[in-house]
């Protein structure tokens, strides 16, 4: 208990009292961003319509993603001044404590801290729970759900004071040998070239991938163990790694012709590689998750479901009512006569059992009227429907029959019909119908009173008007909007939890680097008593905070865009989104540009005489 108080004086004296404060804040951020993460996941848990069996593991993966950055920001702040505090509690070791009396005097400096801070988030969060409810970032408006579970509420409280004791206690040497290194300062190691080995595996993996091409057919084991496994590898290797590239970059840069300012920051990197590395950890991965997010929510945008949603809310409505031959013509009318209905285009659709495709009987204005981009359509002739750029495969006459119980065969078309094509998918274009060919009425003449008709009915963008159709007695067949609420929801949680983590993490990396500078008090005095200027001292400090960021956003980014295209490599219809990946990468680089630019404002002050004297 002696310990612990010791530690809690050693929190309030005039030296760590900044340190205390800003310990509080970090907690309290942190607390309340978990609980404000947590409480939004618990909300989708209930009012989530689509891929229910699947958002319990979404909405982990999300608080997962969340919790990093602010874990280090909590231990990056509790670790502030860590060289003057490892020594001090090495010399505590030194004159005679035991272990464990010096770790009670580190958690009794960070914990109080830490705790007090994790109140006041705690407390914060319900304050301002009222004033959240009603928005909706993501998904539905956050309601009476918007709350953690009590055990949610523990585990945070618990936890963040937690992290912040470990991270200040688990450095402390527990052997006098240690301790005597510690207070020596003594050298680290450089990183080993053993890093570059899980993310060579890695890479390897999605190249296997990869290298199997688009698959049709049911997705073997192998494979998916090949794709998981080289995604766990890559965000390990990246990692690892980038201590690596920093050594090799500044290995590279040592021989070159170099000015003071960057001269000093290779040799500042070159001495320690890891030290900016081991900060932005949290932020490369949750980096690395978003971009590989994005990537995999291109594959919910490809589905029909997504498609018809998304031309719905944009473009206009579409709802298909299928009738038959008899009833068509009354009841494209009476959908006419719907308020919002803009034009109703009536298609009959014969079919080929055998190959198991469809022909639509149509004009080609008709054709326009279901989609204006189809061209190469000519009246009077059948044409095989294609996406740009499609070619005409060999095939042989095929004939058409009309009637779902009783088929008869109304018509044959020729092989090898030319093409109307359109410049993306078919069955978006056509979307909620389908066909695979275009006939001209003419072709067809008389058709059986059981042939099968879609109405298509057409409207202004929105989402009730299949819910119209519906109330006057009709049978619409569309796609609901669940699928499509749920990628526009998924997108917005992507861009809100990148933002957070960039944020946070961005946070973390400045606080640390104001830090590190601050702790080289003497070694700036020193340069400056020997004539090197102000403003080359920053640069340098800039430079040493800038290159591992650039690096590390670029790897993080790049092996998340691998990664996510790994994954769309087994889908050969989706597209990559690069405009998307290259802004997060940007804005990643140019926020740890802005924080380096910081820190270097923070760094070399004004000699006076009292620092030289102190130093």
């Amino acid at each position: 208990m002696t310990s612990l108080l010791l530690g809690l004086r050693l929190s309030v004296t005039p030296a760590a009292r900044l340190r205390t404060a800003m310990l509080a804040l970090a907690a309290a951020l942190g607390t309340a961003i978990v609980l404000i993460t947590v409480a939004a996941g618990r909300h989708q848990l209930v009012t989530a319509t689509a891929y229910q069996n699947e958002m319990p593991q979404l909405v982990l993966v999300i608080v997962a993603a969340v919790a990093m950055p602010c874990t280090v920001l909590v231990a990056t702040v509790a670790r502030l001044s860590a060289s003057m505090r490892d020594r001090r509690l090495a010399n505590l070791r030194l004159i005679g404590l035991s272990p464990n009396q010096t770790r009670l005097v580190g958690t009794g400096e960070a914990g109080g801290a830490a705790l007090v801070g994790t109140v006041l988030g705690w407390v914060g969060f319900w304050l301002v729970r009222p004033v959240l409810l009603g928005h909706s970032p993501a998904g539905a408006a956050w309601g009476d759900f918007f709350s953690p579970t009590i055990a949610d509420q523990v585990l945070v409280v618990v936890g963040v004071p937690t992290i912040a004791v470990l991270a200040s206690v688990l450095p402390a040497r527990s052997s006098v040998s240690d301790a005597l290194a510690v207070s020596r300062r003594a050298d680290r190691r450089p990183p080993g070239r053993w890093r570059l080995l899980p993310l060579a595996a890695g890479v390897a993996l999605c190249l296997y991938v990869v290298a199997s091409g688009p698959h049709e057919e049911e997705i073997s084991d192998a494979q998916v163990v090949a794709l998981f496994g080289g995604i766990g590898l890559t965000a390990i290797g990246m990692l690892l790694v980038l201590p690596v590239l920093v050594r090799l970059l500044t290995r590279f840069a040592a021989g070159r012709s170099l000015g003071p300012a960057q001269r000093l920051a290779v040799r500042r990197l070159e001495a320690q590689p890891a030290g900016v590395a081991r900060i932005i950890a949290a932020l490369l991965i949750g980096l690395f998750l978003a971009t590989g997010a994005r990537f995999v929510l291109v594959a919910f945008e490809s589905t029909p479901q997504y498609v018809q949603g998304e031309r719905n809310e944009k473009v206009e409505q579409r709802v298909e009512v299928p009738t038959t031959q008899e009833k068509a013509e009354s009841l494209a009318g009476r959908l006419a006569r719907i308020d919002a209905v803009t034009e109703v285009v009536d298609v009959p659709v014969l079919h080929n059992a055998q190959e198991g495709t469809e022909a639509m009987v149509a004009t080609c204005d008709q054709l326009a009227a279901i989609d204006p981009g189809f061209e190469g359509c000519r009246d009077g002739e059948p044409m095989r429907l294609a996406s740009e750029g499609a070619t005409a495969h060999a095939s042989g006459p095929t004939t058409w029959s009309a009637g779902d119980r009783v088929s008869r065969e109304v018509v044959t078309t020729p092989a090898d019909l030319p093409l109307a094509t359109v410049d993306r998918p078919v069955f978006e274009a056509l979307s909620p119908i389908y066909a695979d060919v275009i006939i001209p009425p003419e072709m067809v003449g008389d058709l059986p009173p059981s042939t099968r008709h879609s109405l298509l009915v057409l409207g202004p963008p929105g989402p009730d008007l299949a819910s119209r159709v519906a109330d006057l007695g009709f049978s619409p067949s569309t796609y609901g909007t669940e699928d499509y609420d749920f990628v526009v929801t998924m997108r917005s949680v992507i861009w809100t939890v990148a933002g957070v983590v960039l944020g946070v993490g961005l946070l973390a990396l400045l606080v640390s680097a104001i830090d590190r500078a601050s702790q080289r008090r003497k070694e700036i005095v020193a340069l400056q008593l020997v004539g090197l200027g102000r403003g080359v001292i920053r640069w340098a400090q800039g430079l040493e905070t800038a290159v591992p960021v650039v690096i590390g956003s670029a790897l993080a980014v790049g092996l998340g865009a691998v990664s996510g295209a790994t994954y769309l490599s087994l889908d050969g219809s989706s597209t990559i989104p690069w405009e998307q990946t290259l802004v997060l990468g940007g804005v990643a680089v140019v926020g740890g540009l802005v924080v380096a630019a910081v820190s270097m404002v923070a760094c070399a002050p004004r000699l006076r005489p009292e620092e030289i004297r102190a130093e």
